[in-house]
């Protein structure tokens, strides 16, 4: 990136509310994309709340920065209060060393207070929207107090916006005339890979996993659909023997769904991790025979199914938001219905009972990952796009 002089590495500032310690999509995004442009040679920052992410030491050792903004954040939603829309407190200051800003998260303080002050120190300006609904936010706006016009003169700023999906890009575009690009979310194809027979029986033995394996990895909340998941695979446990259910994840509804599997008689079939440190997930997604992702409401791209498909593990999801354009693209597993219990049973059935269909799925999702969601890939075609905007200034 010549642009600013071919000295030394650009300064990109990725800002965003929603880096750790929130865990979720947009945090292991930004943490991604920070790692794999670092390792392209540029000095890369992480602009967010004043709280412990526990990912300190990494950054330090990777040589990246961590920029805390002072303020008040809300305990419930993650955001920086002090920096709410409505203040007169603004990010210039945290921000005008850097070449490029890049904020993350279109619905949060900071990213959008971010593209302001970016675009008035007429730097090369970025926003990464994640997000297809307001529906999933609607506390967030309660305690903004955020309108639409105000939301939309924010998004006014960014010279571009990258939407992680097709349906992530549909939904910014009704308040934003600025140019909107799909570049997906990325995975690390080298952390996330295939397991051999051998290596796949030995995890299983280490978690006591008898049997093929249908593994579930996402929150335990109501929009994620694990609740239907069981229903589903009590079917199925009465018709197979040899299945084991395992759910990975932490949330609300873990009480409740401990009980749905004793209610319906299955407690001996399924196992709960909890939550799981992220050096045992690959290991996880390797040993499985089939990954599910059962949304019930729209999501704007599932990192987990890419984690399955880097796994070569063929993938059960819902057709709902972002995850039809990776999975029927790729061709790498079956969609269902939302919510649809018997649908979700004969698909993950029919993958149990055909090892040539689950072969061919999974090597299809890994070719798919391989060619376009490596962070190697995705971090290229980011920085690209920074070389782009920069080339209009």
């Amino acid at each position: 990136m010549g642009y600013c002089g071919e000295a030394g590495a650009v300064k990109i500032a990725l800002v965003s509310d929603w880096y750790y310690p929130k865990i979720g999509g947009v945090a292991s995004h930004m943490h991604n994309l920070a790692v794999h442009l670092k390792k392209r040679g540029h000095d890369v920052a992480i602009v967010t709340n004043d709280l412990e992410t526990g990912k300190e030491g990494e950054l330090e050792r990777l040589g990246i920065d961590l920029v805390k903004v002072p303020g008040t954040v809300s305990p419930i939603l993650g955001i920086n209060l002090t920096y709410s829309l409505k203040s007169n407190l603004e990010l210039a200051e945290f921000l005008r060393d850097f070449d490029v800003v890049h904020a993350h998260h279109a619905f949060t303080p900071l990213a959008l207070k971010a593209v302001k002050a970016g675009r008035n120190l007429r730097k090369p300006t970025l926003l990464t929207t994640h997000s297809i609904s307001f529906s999933h936010e609607s506390s967030l706006w309660k305690v903004l107090g955020l309108s639409f016009p105000l939301f939309s003169h924010y998004l006014s700023f960014p010279q571009q916006i990258i939407a992680v999906s097709n349906a992530a890009r549909a939904f910014i575009e009704h308040f934003t005339d600025v140019p909107v690009k799909v570049i997906p979310n990325g995975v690390d194809d080298e952390l996330f890979k295939p397991l051999s027979p051998e290596e796949k029986q030995h995890v299983k033995e280490e978690l006591e996993i008898e049997g093929k394996a249908i593994l579930y990895v996402s929150r335990m909340s109501p929009r994620k659909g694990p609740h239907v998941l069981l229903n589903a695979f009590q079917a199925l446990a009465g018709r197979m023997d040899d299945i084991t259910l395992v759910m990975v994840g932490s949330g609300e509804m873990l009480p409740f769904l401990k009980t749905q599997v004793k209610f319906l008689r299955i407690e001996d079939r399924v196992k709960f991790l909890g939550y799981v440190e992220n050096e045992m997930l690959p290991k996880i997604f390797g040993m499985a025979d089939v990954f599910v992702l059962p949304s019930v409401t729209a999501e704007a791209f599932g990192i987990v199914i890419l984690e399955a498909m880097a796994s070569s593990v063929p993938v059960v999801a819902t057709d709902v938001g972002g995850i039809p354009e990776i999975v029927r693209e790729s061709e790498s597993g079956l969609l269902v219905p939302p919510g649809n219990e018997l649908e979700l049973r004969n698909a993950i059935q029919k993958l149990l009972l055909d090892e040539d269909l689950r072969k061919r799925f999974g090597s299809n999702g890994r070719k798919a990952v391989e060619e376009r969601y490596s962070w190697e890939r995705v971090a290229e075609r980011i920085e690209k796009t920074y070389e782009d905007v920069a080339s209009k200034i």
